[in-house]
């Protein structure tokens, strides 16, 4: 493990191979140990970052009363790239993590070179027709009971409670053991980030105009309604957008399937 400092707080995470600078940028409930099955092949031919999240595993829990929120991990993620090298990076996302650099490239643009981002949770975007805003009220109705099953001590119900709310039941099971238990390692950020969420839902397709970097959005062929809207939308606004729908696989895209993940997305990046 290394440590990088950004922000007043240091990040945990890990740093392979040589080349051009490659940073992975995790999604809720997870940390730098999510990308574990996709990190030995980026480094073949990437100088690769991952790290955990503020808030995440093994990174202290703020005592300062800070939020959780999408901002706030876009900030740290400029610093920490700010850190690590003077030239625009390449980025690989998944879920928040994805909607973080969305963000980041919008707002920050000489930072980000090109990127990949599976499925952003940038449910903004979905609301602006009737089908995604219907999706969006019924996930925010199913996630209503994790933070009071939290607060009774119920952790691994509330765990699975989300997960069923965001990837679904057939999601959730496709998920190995090795997965479930790193999120289960992280889901004292469920409450923060949950009481964040609404951050995010700022993001318009005018944000997204402005994101000018090269992107793959990637989804999974069996995801949910909200994050199909969510991927139409984007894919509408972002003008040097691809899309691409990853068979046999739910929201976990790279959890579920990482070698296949891996190899459309480093196709992608090879050509930027």
């Amino acid at each position: 493990m290394q440590q990088f400092s950004v922000n007043n707080t240091t990040l945990v995470g890990e740093e392979r191979g040589t080349g051009e600078l490659l940073i992975l940028v995790h999604g809720a409930v997870g940390d730098y140990r999510s990308w574990e099955n996709v990190l030995p092949l980026l480094a073949t031919r990437y100088r690769t970052v991952t790290f955990s999240r503020r808030w995440h595993h093994p990174n202290p829990f703020p005592s300062n009363g800070e939020p959780y929120t999408q901002g706030g991990h876009a900030l740290d993620l400029a610093a920490l790239i700010r850190s690590l090298t003077n030239e625009p990076v390449r980025l690989l996302a998944h879920s928040y993590g994805a909607a973080i650099c969305a963000e980041l490239a919008a707002k920050q643009p000489a930072l980000v070179r090109c990127m990949v981002l599976a499925e952003p949770s940038l449910f903004g975007m979905a609301m602006t027709n009737p089908i995604g805003a219907v999706a969006m009220a019924q996930t925010a109705a199913s996630t209503m009971h994790v933070v009071p099953l939290l607060r009774k001590g119920e952790r691994e119900k509330a765990l699975q409670e989300f997960l069923y709310s965001v990837i679904g039941k057939d999601g959730y099971f496709r998920l190995s053991d090795r997965v479930k238990a790193v999120m289960f390692e992280n889901v004292h950020t469920l409450e923060p980030m949950l009481n964040g969420m609404s951050s995010g839902l700022s993001f318009t397709g005018k944000n997204a105009a402005q994101i000018k970097a090269p992107t793959l959005l990637m989804e999974g062929e069996h995801t949910t309604t909200l994050f199909r809207a969510t991927m139409k939308a984007l894919a509408n606004s972002i003008p040097a957008a691809e899309r691409y729908v990853m068979p046999k696989v739910g929201h976990g895209l790279h959890l579920e399937e990482p070698d296949a993940f891996t190899g459309v997305a480093m196709d992608f990046l090879a050509k930027h």
